[in-house]
């Protein structure tokens, strides 16, 4: 999606985060050290209040745990060149990671982003965002990663399906946050 390491950036929901009623549908996939992901996940809330979240890109650092740094550092229109830093970890496997990237927001609810530096050899992710319903966001997201590391196939998938897992979940969290979704 929006964020990167070699993979995405995992995330700890916050303790008192609302529950949310659909887990996110994660698919993973390896090929020729590439990893091809798919997350599928509808949350309570309205489009505008998921955008607002998706593209917030100067507080991510807020809601994202792992991240230690997100800054804008061009804009032009719909575009957004976004660097990122932050520590991943999974099991054993932790990674500090820097990313640079090319972020378009499209009008009909896409956001690509693109890596253009950082400790990714190449990233590129698509993220539809679509109402479904009045009080309802559904979120399609793809990515396609070549990390810059090399872990066993079996590792990476199951690192990237957790990744992507974490990350959603607390970027949903936040959506419900500022919709007034009270805690748990």
């Amino acid at each position: 999606m929006l964020l990167s390491a070699s993979f995405g950036i995992g995330v700890q929901a916050a303790g008192n985060a609302p529950e949310l009623a659909d887990k996110p549908e994660t698919v993973v996939e390896h090929k020729d050290g590439t990893y091809f992901g798919s997350l599928r996940l509808r949350v309570p809330v309205r489009k505008e209040i998921a955008l607002a979240v998706l593209t917030d890109f100067e507080n991510m650092e807020r809601f994202i745990p792992n991240l230690s740094s997100s800054r804008i550092i061009q804009r032009s229109g719909n575009v957004y060149l976004v660097a990122q830093e932050g520590k991943a970890e999974f099991g054993p496997v932790s990674y500090r990671f820097t990313s640079e990237r090319r972020i378009e927001i499209l009008p009909d609810g896409r956001i690509r982003a693109r890596a253009l530096a950082g400790t990714v050899k190449a990233m590129s992710s698509e993220l539809n965002l679509q109402a479904s319903g009045p009080a309802a966001s559904r979120i399609d997201y793809r990515i396609e990663s070549t990390p810059d590391l090399w872990l066993p196939s079996a590792l990476g998938i199951s690192f990237l399906r957790h990744e992507l897992d974490e990350q959603f979940t607390a970027i949903a969290h936040e959506m419900l946050r500022r919709s007034g979704h009270s805690g748990n």
